[in-house]
């Protein structure tokens, strides 16, 4: 067993979350720089937000999943103490995807569009809380992008420098 991989279902999982939020943290960071332009704005936005509607429930699948699914053997090359911190850094990980989500929910001030096809209700109508939820939004999110830099600096560091299978093992 030269590469093991993770199954099918993990590796879906992945790449979808990766691929939700890395457009939602470009999205919301656009969005700061047009709001002179309301058309756009609303577009990033009802996409921003309908994505992770959508993906919200996926990564309660991808955690409750990761606790079931069998692990693939890591290279022999990787310490065990750095497993631990992978395994460390990837439950932080999910928590934080847990609070950018659901701070992104409590934040609105306004029901949403689900990709234009349906109005989903806010679920606190008061002003000073949504504004709370707000800034919470904004400090998990700058947490989770920096959480994402980390892991794939990670990932390409084993590809790269150790030259191990640690990145195959996901694609």
């Amino acid at each position: 067993m030269n590469n093991p991989r993770y199954d099918l279902l993990s590796r879906v999982l992945h790449w979808v979350m990766a691929s939700v939020i890395i457009y939602a943290t470009i999205a919301g960071y656009v969005m700061h720089f047009v709001t002179g332009n309301p058309e756009l704005f609303s577009f990033l936005s009802v996409l921003n937000i309908s994505l992770a509607t959508l993906t919200t429930p996926l990564l309660a699948i991808r955690y409750v999943w990761s606790h079931f699914r069998t692990s693939p053997p890591m290279p022999s090359s990787v310490a065990a103490g750095q497993i631990c911190i992978a395994k460390l850094a990837h439950s932080f990980m999910y928590l934080v995807m847990f609070m950018v989500f659901s701070t992104g929910y409590l934040m609105l001030k306004e029901p949403y569009s689900l990709f234009w096809l349906t109005t989903v209700d806010n679920l606190i109508t008061d002003p000073a809380i949504n504004s709370f939820f707000f800034y919470l939004h904004r400090a998990s999110c700058i947490a989770l992008a920096f959480l994402i830099f980390l892991h794939i600096s990670a990932a390409l560091k084993h590809h790269f420098v150790s030259k191990n299978y640690v990145l195959k093992m996901m694609i």
